[in-house]
């Protein structure tokens, strides 16, 4: 059974303030080749970075008092970025100077002069709006519980949408979408999960299957959800799922044809055997990723995969490279450190957008959310070149009497 939520997405936003949409295109994916089946690879050297320059903050919509997440994918020609919550500066609709999801874009792809995100999802007041839609009964809960006419206890108590990675599928007409639910109250410090599921773009409007009490989830808070990072390579979807073990979010990976995307049990996990099991316990970590995401996408310059995120406890960016999206995985290596934030806050959500990437991928622009005052962020941007990655004969190893992958 497909478990999903049908979202008015990129339809409405893009069509609102922009000429007639483009058809389905994933430019940043399309010149990744199709992933080997022979796991005979050492882990690829760390090319060098030789500069890392800040471009200055991404230019946003002037009711932005801070957000986070900052993901983003070339959809139709443009960039696309998901955001958290998002605190703001003037009221929306509603009455609240918060929303817990927001939508931005920009049409220029050219990020060496800086970015700017001119395309924007408002309400009525011109404010930013939230994009991820409520089922009827948590739209209910949430107005039950609103604390300007709380109804029941506890008040401010509220389910909330985290969006992370959007994967355009041109073949068929859609865009997934990776959120996390979460449900949050003011009596609690941080908040509960509730899983992590998959929205649906497709043009057609938003349809809800109700056919189970969380009809949109993929995965329940008791699993490894699968969203941590995702990328298309030929016909299949690979995603990251990461499980937080001490301080350490540990990373496994799991593919599935991008057509059957929406069903669980169409899903296969790698293994230690160099294998891919449809069981998910048999999966197993093969780095330490971001805590709020990691991106990881193919570099044709670099002729490697390459995963961008925050470390933890500090202010540095670093990244990882490997062969195939499976791996063998580099050691983390530090690429930029960012700017100090406001009373000692560590930056965090760290993610590269490849579509603004330049000759071939050696020039890459990454953000990170930096804290500037309470419920205060911004985005700087920073403007990275790689050098010549080391040659291959000193990394490449024998395949002989290693398992290949076998086929699906």
């Amino acid at each position: 059974m497909h478990r999903v939520r049908l979202c008015t997405l990129v339809v409405l936003l893009l069509a609102g303030t922009h000429a007639a949409l483009l058809p389905l295109t994933t430019p940043a994916a399309a010149g990744a080749p199709a992933a080997a089946t022979d796991d005979g690879q050492a882990a690829s050297p760390h090319p060098p970075v030789l500069s890392a320059t800040d471009l200055g903050l991404v230019r946003q919509h002037h009711s932005i008092s801070g957000r986070d997440g900052a993901i983003s994918a070339a959809v139709d020609g443009r960039s696309v970025w998901t955001f958290g919550d998002t605190p703001l500066w003037v009221p929306n609709a509603d009455g609240e100077q918060w929303v817990d999801n927001s939508l931005a874009w920009t049409a220029d792809l050219d990020a060496s002069d800086g970015i700017t995100l001119e395309g924007n999802l408002l309400d009525a007041t011109g404010v930013r709006a939230e994009f991820v839609p409520y089922l009827p009964r948590e739209l209910a809960y949430n107005d039950a519980h609103d604390p300007d006419d709380c109804q029941e206890a506890p008040c401010g108590a509220e389910f909330a949408f985290w969006p992370g990675n959007l994967v355009p599928d041109p073949d068929r007409d859609r865009v997934l979408v990776f959120y996390y639910e979460l449900w949050r109250s003011p009596t609690i410090a941080g908040w509960r999960g509730v899983g992590t599921g998959i929205g649906v773009w497709d043009g057609e409007g938003p349809v809800l299957d109700a056919a189970s009490a969380t009809p949109t989830l993929m995965w329940d808070r008791d699993e490894v959800a699968y969203d941590n990072a995702a990328l298309v390579v030929g016909d299949d979807l690979y995603a990251y799922g990461c499980e937080l073990v001490w301080i350490e979010h540990r990373c496994r990976v799991a593919r599935v044809p991008l057509a059957d995307a929406l069903d669980k049990s169409a899903w296969r996990y790698y293994t230690n055997r160099g294998t891919w099991s449809a069981a998910p316990q048999a999966a197993v970590p093969l780095f330490v990723g971001g805590a709020a995401g990691t991106s990881v996408f193919y570099v044709p310059y670099l002729d490697a995969y390459l995963a961008i995120y925050s470390a933890i406890f500090s202010d540095d960016v670093v990244y990882r490279v490997a062969p195939q999206p499976w791996g063998p995985w580099s050691d983390a290596a530090h690429l930029f450190t960012g700017r100090p934030g406001w009373n000692g806050t560590n930056n965090y959500t760290g993610h590269a957008h490849p579509e603004f990437a330049e000759d071939g991928g050696r020039v890459q622009y990454v953000t990170y959310a930096h804290a500037t005052g309470f419920l205060r962020q911004d985005l700087p941007l920073v403007r990275v070149v790689f050098g010549n990655r080391p040659t291959e004969q000193s990394h490449m190893v024998a395949t002989k009497g290693r398992p290949p992958l076998p086929p699906r």
